[in-house]
């Protein structure tokens, strides 16, 4: 048994036709095809316009030859009337063939036209179209309600927001204003005297916008903000300098938009003019503090490439002295214990003999590395390329690392200091190679062009994504940069996950 809530819930279709027959078959067809609708039926054009009103279906079929009140008619009736104007009209009718009344039905409001005899399967399906168009209309309608809703009530917030906004004005270091077509003043908020210490009635429709304030402001700015009146186009953070009555230089920032009447007519401005002196004064100390920190930086360069340097010399005096010095007195001691080994001495002297020239010799090559490690002999003797060339070799026997030196250039126009520091830079990068990277092969570049020294030095090693790369190497990179800064010159780093990375070192040929 069919409930009362299952009523309410169904779809209603009204099918107005003065042919009973015709309605048994459109109620049969429509209540069998699509489920959950029922069909009410009208026999002449005045019943089905009062169940139109009374039921709301969601779809009415309309026959148009009918006694009475006609299907034109009924059509016309429902579209004109707000309660059912929105309800589509299927018409019905044998005199769909007719392109006239086709028209005529169509220009009256009706959704859709089918012709008697019709179809079934095209009734259903003109049906169910025309009531996923009422659902899709009634939802449109819901939402343009909500709509009107949302933006009446975002009117009353803006309304109140806009008071609140004034109320603050009174009390910030700005002022808001509106001007007419030729630029008077019609509105100033009372904080302006605040500011500038003039009464905002002083204003009102005797100053215009590019003669006010009219002390201090330099010539340029004034003809600037007459320009932007007379471009009729908005401006924002319009800066400009004056003075104010009592004498105080003050900065204001100026933004406004035009306005325009009913009729699209140049109406004049309103904008915002913001007192920016605070702001300025520490844009100075601030651009004043960079100047100096700027100056500092400069002269820390200096002292580092010093210091760098003064470094490098201290390096060489004490190789020197680990050469010339513990060096020459390890060898003597190495010859004069030797020279006892041929002597007739008991097993257990010779032995310390032995073991103490053992001792003595690796001290030597111990003295020896260090001494190459501080400042390799054959940098000064040979120059860069052959330094890097036995870097490379230490390197290969050491560590077992494949390296390889491309270097076809017969002198490299470089001073000792800049010599000094490639070869630094260069044995850092090589370090980092080692340390991190897991290669098994280095390569250094180094080539030459009208301008620049280019050095490169590749591995095939683990790589890294480059935003990680400098926090890996922290110091390292730093020291680097600062070296290659020293000398005027510039680094680039590419690097990939599990492909390796590339340093490339650029330094002009002639440093001074």
């Amino acid at each position: 048994m069919t409930t009362m809530k299952e009523i309410k819930m169904a779809k209603k279709i009204l099918a107005i036709d003065d042919n009973p027959s015709l309605l048994i078959l459109i109620q049969a067809n429509i209540t069998h095809r699509i489920p959950g609708c029922t069909v009410i039926t009208a026999k002449s054009g005045e019943e089905g316009v009062a169940l139109a009103k009374k039921e709301l279906p969601e779809v009415i079929l309309l026959d148009i030859v009918m006694p009475g009140m006609n299907g034109f008619e009924v059509c016309q009736e429902l579209k004109n009337d707000n309660l059912t104007k929105n309800i589509p009209i299927l018409l019905v009718s044998a005199l769909g063939h007719d392109t006239e009344n086709r028209i005529k039905g169509l220009e009256l409001g009706a959704e859709a036209f089918i012709t008697k005899p019709f179809d079934n399967a095209e009734l259903i399906s003109q049906v169910r179209v025309l009531m996923r168009i009422k659902s899709a209309e009634d939802k449109l309608r819901a939402q343009n309600k909500n709509l009107e809703i949302s933006i009446r009530n975002q009117f009353i917030e803006f309304n109140m927001y806009q008071s609140r906004i004034s109320q603050i004005s009174e009390y910030a270091q700005s002022f808001f204003w509106e001007i007419d077509n030729e630029g008077r003043y019609t509105y100033v908020s009372e904080v302006v005297e605040q500011i500038l210490g003039i009464d905002y009635t002083q204003i009102l429709h005797v100053r215009r916008l590019f003669d006010f304030p009219e002390n201090g402001v330099d010539l340029t700015k004034k003809n600037t903000t007459l320009d932007i009146f007379n471009k009729k186009k908005h401006f924002t953070d319009f800066e400009f300098q004056c003075t104010s009555k009592s004498g105080k230089d003050k900065w204001l920032m100026l933004s406004g938009f035009p306005i325009f009447d009913d009729n699209g007519m140049f109406a004049g401005y309103r904008g915002m003019t913001q007192d920016i002196t605070k702001r300025k004064h520490a844009d100075k100390i601030l651009q004043d503090s960079l100047i100096k920190i700027n100056k500092y930086q400069r002269e820390l360069k200096i002292v580092n490439s010093k210091l760098i340097l003064s470094e490098e010399k201290e390096r060489r005096r004490i190789a020197g002295y680990l050469h010339d010095g513990i060096g020459q007195l390890l060898s003597i001691a190495h010859i004069n214990l030797s020279s006892l080994a041929g002597k007739n001495l008991p097993d257990d002297i010779y032995k310390i003999i032995q073991d103490s020239s053992d001792y003595i010799n690796e001290a030597i090559n111990q003295s020896r590395s260090l001494t190459y490690d501080l400042s390799p002999p054959i940098l000064y003797e040979l120059g860069l390329v052959a330094a890097i060339r036995w870097k490379l070799d230490s390197i290969s026997s050491k560590h077992g690392i494949k390296t390889m030196l491309n270097c076809t250039i017969k002198q490299l126009n470089l001073t000792n200091d800049t010599r000094i520091l490639i070869y630094r830079i260069i044995s850092e990068l090589l370090l980092n190679a080692i340390k991190h990277a897991n290669a098994s092969r280095i390569d250094v570049t180094i080539t030459k062009d009208k301008i620049f020294h280019h050095f490169s030095v590749s591995d095939d090693g683990n790589g890294f994504e480059k935003s990680s790369g400098g926090k890996k190497r922290g110091y390292g990179l730093f020291s680097i940069h600062e070296k290659i800064d020293s000398m005027k010159g510039t680094i680039n780093i590419s690097s990939s996950p599990k492909i390796g990375t590339t340093v490339h070192i650029k330094i002009p040929q002639k440093q001074k």
